[in-house]
């Protein structure tokens, strides 16, 4: 059930340099609170334990596959990970917008190197293994190792399209395109996508049917 149906949509401004809070978001982010504490059946206190389970959902959300964060930043994320509970009563969402800032800032150097990685020869006779359950995988910790994940990714895609029997030239075309498309897709978020994804992810820890 949607907890804010009785609450008015707050229109929040898009930044045109990093994203920041709106002016409204204090509000609809107390709003939120109010309605878990009152309309919850559960009864489940907003607590550090919520707070835990936002901070995953929220990460997992932004990077599912684990292919865009480094691992310290999420270790540098984590310092606050018991925190978003209180942030929260306060209306303050500031966190969401420091972890989708430096996401951005990953985004943009992954998407560079995705040209040259589909351009490069690859030898499709060489075996290697590529985790693709995230669960199964972890963050990154060196920017070489990212670049080789990142290769394997784009082999494996490669390849998916010699399955499909599709030629060369357009799948390079076809990959080009859709991560130059999720990339602009991404950077025209503002700051009512990024106040819904993450008080969804906080919503969302109480039980899988809550949600903003």
């Amino acid at each position: 059930a949607a907890l804010l149906a009785s609450v008015c949509l707050l229109t929040s401004t898009a930044a045109k340099a990093d994203l920041g809070p709106g002016p409204n978001d204090p509000y609809v982010t107390k709003a939120v609170t109010f309605l878990l504490d009152q309309r919850h059946l559960l009864r489940r206190p907003l607590d550090d334990e919520i707070s835990k389970r936002a901070f995953d959902a929220y990460l997992k959300s932004l990077d599912p596959m684990k292919v865009y964060f480094y691992q310290s930043d999420i270790d540098e994320f984590a310092k606050q990970r018991l925190l978003l509970d209180d942030y929260t009563r306060n209306g303050d969402i500031s966190f969401a917008y420091l972890v989708f800032n430096k996401f951005l800032e990953r985004l943009d150097e992954r998407i560079k190197e995705v040209p040259q990685l589909i351009a490069m020869e690859h030898d499709f006779s060489v075996e290697e293994e590529l985790v693709t359950d995230p669960d199964e995988t972890t963050y990154p910790t060196t920017p070489t190792e990212a670049k080789d994940r990142w290769r394997k990714r784009i082999k494996y895609e490669l390849l998916n399209f010699r399955d499909e029997e599709v030629e060369s030239e357009e799948a390079v075309d076809r990959l080009n395109r859709r991560y130059s498309s999720y990339s602009k897709r991404m950077k025209q978020y503002k700051t009512d996508d990024i106040l819904e994804i993450y008080l969804t992810s906080i919503t969302s820890s109480f039980d899988p049917h809550t949600t903003y």
